[in-house]
Order: structure tokens, then sequence, then C-alpha cells
């Protein structure tokens, strides 16, 4: 009897720290579509959009998190209704470690693809995700060798050099040569 209480205490914990990274996953998911949704007033008719990266973001949110929550909280209620059988505290805690690695890794796609989703000019200004830069103050554009980031050389309000690092796309490369910035390749 005591092994099924720590199975118990164990899908108990797992389905709270599951709760805690969802809670997590929809910070980061719902401050990512207010951001857009705000871009999507001001920006111009010349804009880059990738929208297949925010389809993919928002169906990977919508098709498989969210059933993937509810499985999980049937599932969990069937543990605790059915404590006989003991595989099946061992498999929750499986795959809940594994929802768990699959947020984590979700976020961070998030967070790093985000920063070149969209891109354009705004009253002189380029605007991108998570920057604003004046354009007479962009000294330099380029991408690596191997074509995986886009840098920005440009100078700040205290007229320091900063270089912004975002991760390459051929669609937004053309915009950026599209708006006759200084391109170095």
């Amino acid at each position: 009897m005591n092994f099924l209480n720590i199975w118990t205490s164990s899908v108990i914990s797992g389905y709270l720290f599951m709760l805690l990274t969802t809670a997590v996953l929809i910070y980061f998911f719902v401050i990512y579509k207010k951001r857009l949704k705000k871009m999507q007033i001001i920006w111009s008719k010349e804009h880059y959009f990738n929208s297949k990266l925010d389809k993919i973001f928002s169906l990977y949110f919508y098709l498989l998190i969210i059933p993937y929550i509810l499985i999980m909280t049937v599932f969990f209620i069937f543990n605790l209704i059915v404590q006989n059988i003991v595989y099946t505290g061992f498999i929750f805690t499986l795959f809940y470690l594994i929802y768990a690695i699959q947020i984590l890794i979700y976020i961070l796609l998030l967070n790093n693809k985000q920063k070149s989703i969209i891109a354009f000019c705004y009253e002189e200004q380029l605007i991108l995700f998570n920057e604003i830069i004046v354009l007479k103050n962009i000294d330099d554009v380029k991408h690596n060798l191997k074509r995986t980031v886009i840098y920005i050389t440009f100078k700040d309000e205290k007229d320091l050099e900063d270089i912004i690092k975002i991760p390459y796309h051929w669609e937004l490369f053309d915009y950026f040569k599209q708006l006759n910035l200084k391109i170095s390749n």
C-alpha cells in the first residue's frame, strides 16, 4: 500500500508540474500573439511576414498541445481512480516528462525564431519583432556563409555600434535589399 501512495504523490506532483509548464507556454504564446496583433495594426503594404512560421507555431499549439493536455488530464484522473495498476503511474510520469521537454523545446524555438517572423518600415524606422531601428542608423546588413543568421549592424541612441543577430530567411534578406539598406555579402 505504501508503494501506491508514492506513485499517487508522484502522479499528483507530475500533473502540477505539467500545469506549471503549460501556464508558462500559454504566457509566452499569448505575448507572441498580442505583439503580432499590435504590429498588424501599423504595418504597411510593403512588409515581410513569415506566415508559414506563424502557422506552424499556432497549429502546433492548437492541434498538439491542447489535445495533449486533455489526454493527460483524463489519464491523471484515471490514474487516481484506478490505483491498483502500478504501471499507470510510471507511464504517466514518462508522458509528463516527455510533455515538459516538448514544451521547453517549443518555448526555445518560439523565442529564437520569432525574431525573424516580421519586418516592416514605419515612420523611417525598421520594426522587427523585438527591435526598432532607425533606418538611417543602419550601417550594414549581412549574412554568414552558411546563410543561417542575418547580422544587422546599427548605431543606437547613444551613438554606440550594436549588432542584432536574427535567423536567416531568404525572403527577409530580400526585403532588406528592397529597403535599399547597406547590404554586404
